[in-house]
């Protein structure tokens, strides 16, 4: 009887290592995968992501602006699971070189400052690339005088 209670106990010890070890490695291919996903992007896929956001570059409208705001709300909105992919918008310079975000960019953050952009003024805008995927990560826009 004692024996068998030991036989058991080693069994469920077994058990339990297996299932950790199963995790680890699962917990390592997909972080492996994430890694893999945001580094090994083409040129050209590069180019199709940042194109959505480029169409806006330079002196803009007010109105032009505002759906530059929208489609960085948008697609923020559908990139809240991976902040890295978040874009943010403010005024300013656009640094030469900057990292990815590391925290999601909320809507309202972006629908503030939307509100604040008047449709009849003239405004500047230009962009910062992720040093490290060149990726649009964020969004400078200036009223033009």
């Amino acid at each position: 009887m004692e024996n068998a209670s030991k036989a058991l106990i080693i069994a469920g010890s077994i058990l339990v290592s297996i299932v950790i070890i199963t995790l680890g490695v699962m917990i390592v291919s997909g972080v492996t995968d994430t890694i893999q996903q945001n580094s090994n992007l083409s040129g050209e896929e590069i180019l199709a992501y940042n194109s959505q956001f480029t169409a806006y570059e330079g002196t803009k409208s007010g109105t032009q602006v505002r759906a530059l705001c929208d489609l960085i709300r948008n697609h923020n909105g559908k990139n809240t699971e991976d902040s890295t992919r978040n874009v943010s918008i403010q005024t300013g310079t656009a640094p030469e070189s900057a990292n990815a975000l590391d925290e999601v960019v909320t809507a309202k953050t972006v629908t503030d400052f939307r509100n604040t952009i008047k449709s009849g003024k003239t405004y500047e805008v230009t962009f910062s690339y992720d040093s490290h995927s060149g990726l649009i990560v964020g969004a400078y826009v200036n009223e033009k005088k």
